[in-house]
């Protein structure tokens, strides 16, 4: 486990926290993959999350399996209660969806278990003595204030008991999951008051009450920087998870993928195909399952997640032409800029990375932030390989393309760049 203050810098005014480029971008990792394998990351994330309580924050790649991984983790053998709020159906951008989201969750669970978690308070516990119903009167939801919030999240931390209570009377541990934590940016600009109250409630709960575990799942480079620079000090521990290894990556590839869609033609040839897919399960999927779609002719530029990355980057060469909602601020690289990290990423594809101080070296550190918000490369702090094995980097902040599909895409971009020079 790695404790680190590597992100470097913050957003403007706390920056927009965003995974997401288009609506095309997002579409294409939708899919959901089935978990495979991650033996390692099972056995060092459940004794994270089998310690003393703490507020966790997971950074990787977006689809490489973040999610999967974590529910993978609290669901199996029942060591634990999960409390799951997807941030993707944008349940934390109002009071009253922050409501909503926090009691569908503690609701059934405070429900579940009320006989055992009586002795926690004098009298009889049940969900509207806790408090849990709050918000839910006349004028419905809608009329739900960030005062109604509060209350109920002070009545949850009245009613929970501390870590030790669980294992004494044989009852899994509670712990919340927040997927795609970055979203909290949307409740930032609605309600920053209310945001910070629920960090100071999950830092109060896990490391000081130490009543559960928080897990923060997220996408997004700058995010473990935003949490700290919103919590002032150091609450949160960071994890860096990444695709699979290549040995799993084949596995995967020969035991799961190719029977699945029937593809016979493709034993054995994943060092070919994963040229182009990298070692991401999701995009492995889609690889073999287009490939069959097109009848075992699926060229390079027929693959759709290469095609949406070629796209990108071509519309990144003219970045006084970028024009996206979700992005207050405005591309501050040139197209020469693109094109040395371009050249960078491509030359350094047999490790897999390129260092961050390097580039920065080469194009300026505004320049590098700034690719880095609008998703043209993603940013991996220090860590150690237990947490990430897909590649094994020094004790320092590396950059990596979005995929392997971005990587052949860089590549031919730059092949037409010095094609039109000539």
């Amino acid at each position: 486990m790695f404790v680190t203050k590597s992100f470097k810098r913050l957003q403007p005014g706390g920056g927009c926290i965003s995974n997401t480029l288009s609506n095309g971008y997002v579409a294409l990792y939708s899919t959901k993959v089935d978990f495979f394998n991650r033996k390692r990351e099972l056995v060092n994330f459940k004794n994270a999350f089998s310690g003393d309580p703490q507020l966790h924050v997971v950074l990787g790649p977006p689809s490489s399996g973040k999610t999967a991984l974590v529910r993978q983790i609290t669901s199996k053998d029942k060591l634990f209660n999960p409390l799951f709020i997807n941030c993707r159906k944008g349940q934390f951008d109002t009071p009253a969806r922050v409501y909503d989201s926090i009691y569908s969750q503690f609701h059934p669970f405070f429900d579940k278990y009320k006989d055992s978690l009586k002795q926690v308070v004098e009298g009889t516990l049940n969900v509207e003595y806790a408090g849990l119903s709050v918000g839910y009167k006349v004028g419905g939801a809608s009329a739900t204030t960030s005062n109604d919030v509060t209350r109920l999240l002070d009545n949850i931390s009245t009613y929970l008991p501390n870590w030790n209570f669980w294992n004494g009377h044989n009852i899994p541990p509670p712990i919340l999951i927040i997927d795609e934590a970055n979203m909290f940016s949307q409740l930032a600009k609605n309600d920053g008051t209310l945001l910070k109250s629920i960090m100071n409630w999950l830092v109060l709960n896990t490391k000081e009450e130490e009543r559960f575990h928080a897990v923060l799942t997220s996408s997004d480079s700058f995010f473990f920087n935003w949490i700290e620079n919103l919590l002032h000090i150091p609450h949160a521990t960071p994890y860096v998870v990444g695709d699979l290894s290549k040995e799993e990556a084949e596995e995967y590839f020969e035991k799961r993928v190719l029977p699945k869609h029937e593809c016979k033609e493709l034993e054995g040839k994943f060092d070919h195909v994963r040229k182009i897919t990298g070692t991401r399960m999701l995009i492995i999927d889609r690889y073999v399952k287009e490939y069959q779609n097109f009848k075992g002719k699926l060229a390079v530029s027929d693959f759709s997640v290469y095609g949406s990355e070629y796209s990108k980057l071509k519309a990144g060469l003219h970045p006084n032409k970028l024009k996206y909602s979700d992005k207050p601020n405005l591309p501050l690289w040139k197209d020469s800029d693109l094109i040395k990290t371009m050249k960078a990423i491509v030359e350094a594809e047999n490790q897999g990375y390129i260092l961050e101080d390097d580039l920065i070296d080469e194009i300026g550190s505004e320049q590098v932030d700034s690719l880095l918000d609008y998703n043209f490369l993603h940013c991996r702090p220090v860590s150690t390989s237990k947490y990430a094995n897909d590649i094994n980097p020094p004790d320092k902040i590396i950059l990596t393309a979005m995929n392997q599909p971005s990587v052949r895409a860089m590549e031919q971009i730059l092949s037409e760049v010095n094609s039109n020079k000539k």
